[in-house]
């Protein structure tokens, strides 16, 4: 995966192989190439220069290796939370989101503190979902109710920067 992403389909198959790799292969088979593959993706992410594909690719892929691997991506996701969120708020739903947002969560569980910086962007992710599947609602549900927990007396505050409509919307939809 090339920073310079002069090879943009190739940088794209990439991204999105690793990926595939670590759904299909799990923790055991991609640990030893998680650090080496975030190096890679988390500044293609960061970098707001990158073709909106590659990023959509690159904040799929560590969703999946956080999904798989968290003991070893959670502790960064300060680091790419906040453009992580912003991508894939307009991605359509799919399997491929579903599975980053899956990933996103069970960090956000093994490292709550997190997604601190990026909670705004996380809420406006999360109610841009029309359609999520059972699972990912359940996880929804279940991160909402630790991060509400998580704030205590903070919560209202939290949740009273957003807009009114996605204010709403995180209440009904995900019992927050």
């Amino acid at each position: 995966i090339d920073y310079n992403y002069q090879h943009l389909n190739v940088c794209n198959n990439a991204a999105w192989s690793a990926g595939e790799l670590a759904l299909k292969g799990g923790d055991e088979v991609i640990k030893p190439y998680v650090t080496p593959l975030l190096e890679r993706l988390v500044p293609l992410l960061n970098n707001e220069n990158t073709p909106l594909t590659l990023a959509e690719n690159a904040a799929i892929t560590i969703g999946r290796l956080g999904l798989v691997s968290p003991s070893v991506v959670a502790p960064n996701l300060e680091a790419f939370a906040q453009r992580w969120c912003i991508v894939l708020s307009s991605v359509k739903d799919n399997d491929e989101k579903s599975s980053a947002f899956q990933g996103m969560m069970t960090m956000i569980s093994a490292n709550p503190h997190g997604i601190s910086k990026a909670f705004l962007l996380f809420c406006q992710a999360a109610v841009n979902w029309q359609t999520p599947d059972a699972r990912l609602m359940e996880m929804f549900v279940q991160t909402f109710a630790g991060l509400k927990q998580m704030a205590g007396d903070e919560w209202e505050a939290s949740i009273g920067m957003l807009d009114p409509q996605s204010r709403q919307l995180v209440k009904e939809r995900f019992n927050a």
